[in-house]
């Protein structure tokens, strides 16, 4: 295959060229080459394909229709590979439950991370889980410390980077959403920034001790990234939503900006953004939780954490960050791809012999969002119109 005038993004910066594509690698980047499958692009961004780290499946349930409908969403939204998190049912801490993960036939890549921790007091069989193919190892911070520091042991043993949620189920216990004014009025139990800052913090501690890297899971405050940002080996994963809505979004009881972590006031997401463009921000992620509309058409209260996102997740980069100046499109590859790649063994790069894993996005066409979400009716600049994944196309006209 040849993919001819294309604006080529890598994280070097944007030119206009040719990709050549033999078995399922990039073989040549170049202008004016020549070839029988010619694919021509003129006008629309080259970019590798997003990476998202932090994707669960439709109310957690393991099945393969959910499966097929998360690969649908997310090659839609730009998205080729995922970094699917263990918190299922049944969850992801046993042969058999990821070796029924990999044995899904999808276009979409997905990288199985696995519990830490089978339940409360007992480990997961992580060498073996690892052996088998599982793509990392992945836990809540509020493990009791002895558990935390066997987790470290392994991961140390293996070389690879643990990837953390910063929460703390007490916390969770008694909140729904930020503590805060707009909590306060809405008679709404709230759930303090101290929970993330301080779970962080005691992280960190483990990481500087056994030396072991740690990718911190949708980190929402401005003192938690810079706690990250003066550690030595840990890194921050913040989801786009955080950087664009406040928890004033939640007014009216609005369960569609109910997540895990909650939205932060608004003073808090502009700090979000500003770390964003000083570049205290490693990964970004869709945080793609989706949950049926009949367990969030509920009272706010009763109603599930989550937001389907990841079907416009590229449109949505390049409308609100890289339109609007925040960010550029060359950085939007640099959080979104190449980043992330580093924590799953994958390639995230447009280079001679990587993996040829690419979107085609045409960034002067538009769309709506019309399905129910915190962007419902938004109007998204931008649309992925071809995704190719090991040199196949997987999908046309999405």
């Amino acid at each position: 295959m040849l993919i001819k005038n294309a604006k080529i993004v890598t994280i070097n910066g944007v030119v206009e060229g040719d990709v050549e594509i033999q078995e399922g690698k990039i073989s040549k980047i170049g202008a004016n080459l020549s070839g029988d499958e010619v694919l021509d692009v003129e006008g629309s961004y080259l970019l590798p394909g997003l990476i998202d780290l932090n994707v669960r499946l439709l109310d957690e349930k393991v099945n393969s229709l959910n499966f097929i409908r998360l690969s649908q969403n997310a090659l839609q939204g730009g998205v080729s590979a995922v970094g699917l998190i263990p918190h299922l049912q049944p969850p992801i801490c046993d042969e058999i439950s990821l070796e029924f993960v990999k044995s899904q036939k999808t276009p979409l890549k997905i990288y199985p991370l696995i519990l830490a921790l089978q339940d409360e007091g007992h480990l997961s069989e992580i060498a073996i889980l690892l052996k088998k193919g599982a793509s990392g190892i992945f836990s809540a911070s509020d493990v009791n410390e002895y558990l935390l520091a066997r987790v470290f042991e392994y991961a140390k043993m293996h070389n690879i980077p643990l990837q953390i949620e910063p929460k703390n189920s007490v916390f969770r216990d008694v909140g729904v959403m930020e503590e805060g004014e707009v909590s306060f009025r809405l008679g709404l139990g709230g759930i303090s920034r101290l929970e993330e800052i301080s779970e962080i913090a005691r992280v960190i501690e483990f990481s500087d001790y056994y030396e072991v890297p740690v990718l911190f899971k949708s980190v929402s405050t401005v003192k938690g990234l810079e706690l990250i940002a003066k550690s030595q080996r840990c890194y921050a994963e913040v989801s786009i939503h955080h950087l664009l809505f406040s928890d004033e979004a939640c007014e009216g009881y609005n369960t569609f900006a109910k997540l895990s972590p909650p939205l932060r006031q608004e003073s808090e997401r502009k700090r979000l953004l500003e770390a964003l463009q000083k570049g205290q921000i490693d990964c970004l992620t869709s945080l793609h939780s989706p949950k049926s509309l009949i367990n969030k058409d509920r009272s706010f209260a009763e109603a599930s954490f989550g937001i389907d996102a990841i079907a416009y997740y590229l449109p949505l980069l390049f409308t609100k960050l890289v339109q609007s100046g925040i960010i550029s499109l060359v950085k939007v590859v640099e959080l979104c791809a190449t980043n992330p790649a580093c924590f799953i063994q994958a390639d995230g790069k447009i280079e001679e012999g990587k993996r040829a894993d690419l979107i085609v996005f045409n960034p002067h066409s538009t769309q709506r969002v019309s399905t129910p979400s915190l962007y419902r009716d938004e109007e998204l600049q931008g649309r992925v119109e071809r995704v190719i994944i090991d040199g196949k196309v997987a999908g046309a006209d999405i």
